[in-house]
């Protein structure tokens, strides 16, 4: 299994080490390599942008600084301002918690949006089923029926030992 030592990084760490290590060819080595295993979208267009910088160093091609010098005699720029109405992009996370119903157990649940994912608690075992659609997680768990099946059981020990106990009386 190989080395992977940005494995317990996550994407927003990964990000600014990308940004922190511009120069440095072993270390965008290692973060390309690590960004190979991930699949999510902020992963893959980062893995885009390292695998650039790694083939701008290992070709020889000068690399950009991250901090521009600014220009001295620069016009000042005309800001336009935005529509209100438009309301900003809403990120979503990858994966989100999800309290089991039976014993409060926090299980990780992934954001596959409008995927019905079926489901079991880490715990207790307890099936449920989970669906990310419109941003908004619903779960439904499904009722444990072994309280039914446990009291039926009960009712057959119990006439099985008044049978024994009636022929038990009965041979005297």
């Amino acid at each position: 299994m190989a080395y992977r030592p940005y494995f317990k990084h996550g994407i927003e760490q990964i990000q600014t080490l990308v940004a922190s290590s511009h120069g440095d060819l072993k270390t965008l080595k290692a973060i390309q390599f690590e960004l190979g295993f991930r699949d999510r979208p902020k992963a893959r267009t980062l893995k885009v942008e390292v695998d650039d910088l790694v083939l701008r160093l290992s070709t020889g091609t000068v690399v950009p600084q991250t901090y521009p010098a600014a220009p001295v005699n620069q016009p000042p720029r005309v800001t336009v301002p935005e529509r209100a109405d438009a309301p900003p992009p809403q990120v979503f996370p990858d994966r989100v918690i999800v309290e089991c119903a039976n014993c409060k157990t926090p299980n990780f649940v992934s954001t596959l949006d409008g995927v019905v994912q079926h489901l079991s608690c880490s715990a207790c075992k307890s099936a449920y089923e989970a669906q990310f659609k419109y941003g908004v997680m619903r779960t439904t768990f499904q009722t444990k029926s072994t309280t039914e099946s446990g009291s039926a059981n009960m009712k057959w020990i119990l006439m099985g030992l008044a049978v024994l106990v009636i022929i038990v009386l009965m041979t005297k």
